[in-house]
């Protein structure tokens, strides 16, 4: 019932404005209907779907039909450990097919916007989230020109921001996750950031162009997401190995933090953990299920993984391997009625765009569904439904 205050407030103003003693009819509240949120990437009771508190008019998103994929490289010459040229592919949910042209990442200073590279052959590079409000999608690489190097160099990282108008912004820039790889970034609301690489996570915010005053940890570790408020970030590393909380003061913390591995993951000691989704399918709060992108080979592990909880034990309950010849690396996904819709990006060679749709039945009988495949020269790497 906790929307009730919301939806009684325009009615009891339009009470009083009945009550004016002029008689005069009153403004008719405008309407407050909740539709059903199909995008449920943020951790809530699915049976009661949380309003879009960030939007002026409150008006939950619409169903996603759209995503938006990374691109490496524009095909001319092979992949190399050095900053290559990236794209972000918008295409369509139903059949893969492009929607306009690709949006190339600057590869020259613009104004404010900055160089926004990633490293041709690093495959833990290239991460897209999705902003917990659904209003941006977030990208990280390197402020460096086409063809220097980039993961050991000192260089500025930069943090792409692409919005809901399809305005690509690259202004914030500064340096951190020095001579390390840079790998995920996600945000709750475009403006908070959170950065991830080899040697940790970092906090910063739209725009700066000031080093972070420190690192919140210096674990190892490599995709970044935000559910329900808490900030969480998958490893292939020491004790980090697997899906993590990460906590300090909040789950969204600014400052010092700790990387706290899900229960139940330490017992799978070999996996490759990339994306990762974390949904609400039962009527108590919080999450429940997580699919999680392994790009381990199909038959030791790889593919997409879900994760569901028990008590307070998470258990693997299987892959989904179906029709894929290697692992995935790339995860979004959203709930579509009973069904939850998943979109990956494989380490296949060459790498495609595949789809998901798991109704529940044996996990083994869930094949993929090839959306996109990789040109020559190019890969694919992170995925994520578009801003809404």
């Amino acid at each position: 019932m906790k929307r009730l205050p919301a939806l009684f407030a325009p009615l009891l103003l339009l009470s009083l404005a009945n009550c004016r003693e002029d008689n005069t009819e009153g403004e008719q509240p405008a309407d407050m209907a909740v539709t059903t949120e199909e995008d449920m990437a943020v951790s809530e009771d699915l049976t009661a779907p949380p309003i879009d508190l960030a939007g002026a008019d409150l008006t939950p998103l619409p169903a996603p039909t759209e995503f938006i994929v990374l691109r490496v490289g524009d095909g001319t010459n092979a992949l190399a450990g050095t900053a290559t040229a990236g794209f972000l592919e918008r295409r369509k949910i139903s059949d893969g097919s492009m929607v306009g042209a690709a949006k190339a990442l600057p590869t020259a200073v613009a104004g404010t916007n900055r160089i926004l590279t990633i490293t041709g052959t690093s495959t833990a590079e290239g991460q897209l989230s999705r902003s917990e409000d659904g209003h941006f999608v977030l990208v990280g690489g390197y402020d460096t020109a086409v063809g220097m190097a980039t993961s050991t160099g000192t260089g500025n990282r930069t943090i792409g921001r692409l919005d809901n108008k399809d305005v690509l912004d690259t202004s914030t820039s500064s340096d951190f996750l020095t001579n390390n790889s840079f790998r995920g970034v996600t945000s709750n609301n475009g403006i908070d950031l959170w950065a991830a690489g080899a040697s940790g996570i970092v906090y910063t915010t739209f725009g700066s162009t000031t080093k972070p005053s420190g690192s919140l940890l210096t674990n190892n570790m490599r995709w970044l997401n935000i559910f329900g408020g808490q900030l969480y970030a998958s490893s292939a590393s020491g004790t980090t190995q697997g899906i993590n909380t990460i906590v300090g003061s909040g789950g969204l913390p600014k400052t010092t933090a700790t990387a706290t591995l899900l229960s139940g993951f330490s017992a799978q000691t070999t996996t490759s953990h990339y994306g990762f989704v974390a949904l609400d399918r039962d009527a108590t709060p919080g999450i429940d299920v997580i699919y999680v992108a392994d790009d381990r080979g199909s038959a030791a592990g790889g593919g997409v993984q879900r994760w569901k909880l028990s008590g307070t034990t998470w258990t693997l309950a299987g892959t989904l391997v179906k029709n894929l010849t290697a692992g995935t690396r790339g995860l979004a996904g959203f709930v579509s009625g009973n069904n939850v819709v998943l979109l990956a990006t494989t380490a296949e060679s060459p790498p495609r765009v595949v789809s998901f749709v798991d109704d529940g039945s044996a996990i083994d009988m869930i094949g993929a569904t090839a959306l996109a495949t990789a040109a020559t020269n190019t890969a694919y790497r992170g995925i994520a439904l578009a801003p809404q």
